[in-house]
């Protein structure tokens, strides 16, 4: 098959619009804040990309339409120190996700928890485990299929921030939202 110059130059742009539309999230090797990484979890450097507008997740297709939007590219939630409480302000943007999911069967998140160094490596992968399953479980409360959610803990191995002053930690005490 064929294709003219302007269906190239069509095909092409599309493509170039795709790749750029697509974010790239780095993930820093380390180790959590409260000690541990789920056993057997995995381990190095990998990348995953956040779930936001551009491949729709969080978009039409639930209740709120406009308030799925808002909250769409919101994929990481911030813990308090040794807690896997999440907080209520995170919550919205969690239901947005779970709406989302809930009404596309078919999609798969995983969701990726974090410690700060601070403990040993498996109190940390437990409590990164935790927070995990704290918005899994938020979510699963909404309608989203467990066959949708797969919880990994990193504990402290990916940091977000190298350093050890408690701005750093604050931002290594997260779970994540990636696609699977």
């Amino acid at each position: 098959m064929k294709l003219n110059p302007f269906a190239k130059i069509i095909l092409v742009g599309c493509t170039v619009l795709t790749l750029c539309s697509c974010s790239a999230r780095r993930h820093a090797g380390g180790t959590g804040d409260d000690g541990m990484m789920a056993a057997g979890g995995p381990a190095g450097g990998a990348q995953a990309s956040g779930i936001g507008d551009g491949d729709g997740f969080g978009g039409a297709g639930g209740a709120g339409g406009n308030v799925s939007r808002r909250y769409a590219d919101k994929n990481t939630y911030y813990f308090d120190f040794d807690s896997n409480v999440v907080h209520d302000q995170d919550k919205p943007a969690i239901l947005s996700h779970a709406n989302y999911l809930a009404t596309h069967p078919n999609k798969k998140i995983i969701l990726e928890g974090h410690t700060d160094p601070r403990g040993s490596r498996e109190y940390n992968i437990a409590l990164g485990e935790r927070r995990a399953k704290a918005v899994a479980e938020l979510m699963k409360s909404k309608g989203v299929s467990p066959n949708q959610v797969r919880v990994v803990s990193y504990g402290a191995q990916r940091l977000a921030q190298d350093g050890h002053s408690e701005e750093a930690y604050q931002e290594d005490r997260r779970a994540k939202i990636t696609q699977e």
